[in-house]
C-alpha cells in the first residue's frame, strides 16, 4: 500500500506547483495523509479529491479546525498509525507526542518542517518535512509510506 504523507503546505491558495506535486505523487496513491498547517481551506478542499486522512495544525484557522481533528488514529494494513501536527519547540516533540498515542505502531507528525524517519522503542516515527517551507536538508519534501506487513518510509526531496 502506497501512502503519500504531506505536512506544512502553508498555502493561502491552491498553487500550480501544488497541483503538479499532487499529480505526480498523489494520483494513484492508496491514501494521502496531510499533517496540518494547510493555512487555507481551499487547499483542504482541493486535496479532498484524493483518499484523504488529515488533521489540523497550529496555524490553521477556524474553517479548518471545524472540519478536522487535531489528532486521530488511522488503521492501515492492520497497523495503527497516529497522525498529529505537533506543537511547541522541536526539542522534545517526540516525547510530547508519545503521550498522545499510547498504543500505535507509528506516529506521523509535522510542525518542525524537518524530515525524520526513525524507529525507536517499537514505534516508527515519521515527519515528511514541509512541502513549501522546509528547514534543513532537504529544504522541501514530502514522504511516501509503504505498509505491507511492516511500515517503511522514504523522504522525497522536492
Amino acid at each position: 500500500m502506497k501512502i503519500v504523507v504531506m505536512s506544512d503546505t502553508h498555502l493561502n491558495r491552491v498553487s500550480d506547483e501544488l497541483e503538479d506535486i499532487c499529480a505526480r505523487y498523489c494520483d494513484g496513491a492508496d491514501l494521502v495523509i496531510h499533517l496540518g498547517d494547510w493555512v487555507s481551506a481551499s487547499v483542504l478542499d482541493y486535496m479532498s479529491q484524493y483518499p484523504l486522512e488529515a488533521v489540523a495544525g497550529n496555524t490553521d484557522n477556524y474553517d479548518i479546525h471545524d472540519r478536522l481533528p487535531v489528532k486521530k488514529v488511522v488503521r492501515v494494513g492492520g497497523r495503527r498509525i497516529g497522525i498529529i501536527h505537533g506543537w511547541g519547540s522541536s526539542g522534545n516533540i517526540r516525547g510530547r507526542l508519545r503521550h498522545e498515542f499510547p498504543d500505535v505502531d507509528a506516529v506521523l507528525f509535522g510542525h518542525t518542517h524537518q524530515p525524520l524517519r526513525l524507529e525507536e522503542d517499537g514505534i516508527f516515527w515519521f515527519n515528511p518535512g514541509s512541502v513549501f517551507a522546509g528547514r534543513g536538508d532537504p529544504r522541501r519534501s514530502l514522504g511516501i509510506l509503504h505498509v505491507d506487513g511492516r511500515i517503511e518510509g522514504e523522504i522525497i526531496p522536492l
